[in-house]
């Protein structure tokens, strides 16, 4: 995707982009990596004019509705190829570009192919699926190491009352359970 523009400033989800520190090429690079289907395949393609993301960085209304349409797009091919071989045809060819005031699907078919898939379209929709499912994974990842790094820094006071140590050990352990796997670095020191 080629881009050329000025930018203003919106955030997202975990990122924050502003005139003083990103320009539209960082934005477009944002995208690319985030949605993986801005990568073209050999027949398939998504693409966003560059009026589009100059837009987009100045308006967060905007910005989220890109991001959804973005997260749409391979879906979007997947229906026109369903559509396609219900039809009885094959569809060869497909691109989706989004524009500031449009946004434009155009398709090309064989009729008469037995409605069957193209090679090309359906290894980009799998590259796009299998891309997806890693960020997902990174994702919950980073959200697990961000939560282990919260918990390690949080500090906590309970206070246990019972007749005797074996007692307060086990309250101790029933209120902690679930939380000590997040605690590693968590050591006890008992002394009587």
């Amino acid at each position: 995707m080629q881009i050329n523009g000025l930018v203003n400033s919106y955030s997202t989800n975990n990122h924050t982009f502003n005139s003083k520190s990103t320009n539209i090429r960082d934005y477009s690079n944002y995208l690319n990596k985030k949605f993986s289907c801005l990568t073209p395949g050999k027949n398939a393609s998504v693409s966003v004019t560059s009026g589009l993301l100059r837009k987009a960085m100045s308006d967060e209304k905007t910005a989220s509705w890109l991001e959804r349409e973005l997260a749409k797009a391979p879906d979007y091919i997947e229906a026109a190829q369903r559509s396609s071989i219900t039809h009885g045809a094959t569809l060869k060819s497909v691109s989706i570009e989004f524009g500031e005031e449009y946004s434009t699907m155009t398709t090309i078919g064989v009729f008469g192919d037995e409605g069957s898939t193209e090679p090309g379209i359906d290894k980009w929709l799998e590259s796009v699926k299998e891309k997806r499912e890693k960020q997902k994974e990174e994702e919950k990842k980073l959200e697990k190491k961000h939560e282990a790094e919260r918990l390690k820094e949080a500090s906590f006071t309970d206070e246990f009352r019972g007749k005797d140590l074996d007692d307060l050990l086990s309250q101790f352990s029933t209120k902690m359970s679930g939380t000590l796997d997040l605690l590693s670095d968590v050591t006890f020191d008992v002394r009587g």
